[in-house]
């Protein structure tokens, strides 16, 4: 059975965006450097924007929602304070779970993304802790633990939140797994997965939901 749902929140990722302290603005006018004359002709030789796709995903103000099957890859992670994670274990027991992928160095979708687990947490208020929030880096070369923790402090996660890493191989095998892998971090799209423990099915979240809507789907999913 598949659901699709359609929300609009153009107003609510302003305020993501500024919470963390990032601006994707296009410049003013009198901020625009003048393009000179002798360099117009050196457009199609200027580098390509690496974060083309994510600021893509920025522009859309929709996102949709499918039910699926994956089958959870039996490997071993790392979280943010150095603790082996069983990731089927982790996923499988019987809590609801909010799981997300995202890399420390992105600038565009990804603090977007961990800001709006922050503001759903904050959104489901006491129900909160009842919910295990999972996010995988897909960087697992620079995303080591120690920088996985600095990031989860900064958006005050709590011991609810588990941030995973691990080789390279196992986060290519999960990515696969859930049907996330986009050939390069640089190419990834905003995904949410929602699961409840009496479900074998995972509900996919497509585009960049905001806090609230997020947690109207884990009250009305997975906590009814």
């Amino acid at each position: 059975m598949i659901i699709r749902r359609h929300r609009v929140f153009g107003v609510g990722l302003v305020f993501l965006l500024a919470s963390v302290g990032t601006s994707w603005g296009e410049p003013s006018a009198e901020e625009t450097p003048p393009v000179h004359e002798h360099m117009a002709h050196l457009g199609d030789q200027m580098p390509p924007d690496e974060h083309a796709a994510h600021r893509a995903a920025l522009g859309k103000t929709r996102y949709s929602v499918t039910t699926e099957r994956y089958a959870v890859p039996d490997v071993e992670l790392i979280d943010q304070s150095g603790t082996p994670v069983a990731l089927r274990t982790l996923l499988e027991a019987n809590q609801p779970v909010a799981l997300n992928f995202i890399f420390t160095t992105c600038t565009t979708i990804c603090p977007v993304m961990t800001a709006t687990f922050a503001q759903m947490r904050r959104d489901l208020g006491e129900s909160a802790g009842q919910v295990r929030l999972v996010s995988i880096s897909i960087d697992p070369e620079y995303d080591r633990p120690g920088v996985l923790r600095e990031y989860a402090e900064r958006f005050h996660a709590g011991a609810d939140w588990s941030f995973l890493t691990g080789d390279g191989a196992e986060i290519s095998q999960v990515l696969l797994s859930f049907k996330t892998y986009a050939g390069s971090k640089m190419n990834h799209q905003p995904i949410t997965l929602l699961k409840s423990p009496r479900s074998q099915a995972w509900i996919r979240i497509d585009g960049l939901a905001s806090g609230e809507d997020l947690a109207h789907e884990v009250i009305t999913r997975l906590l009814d």
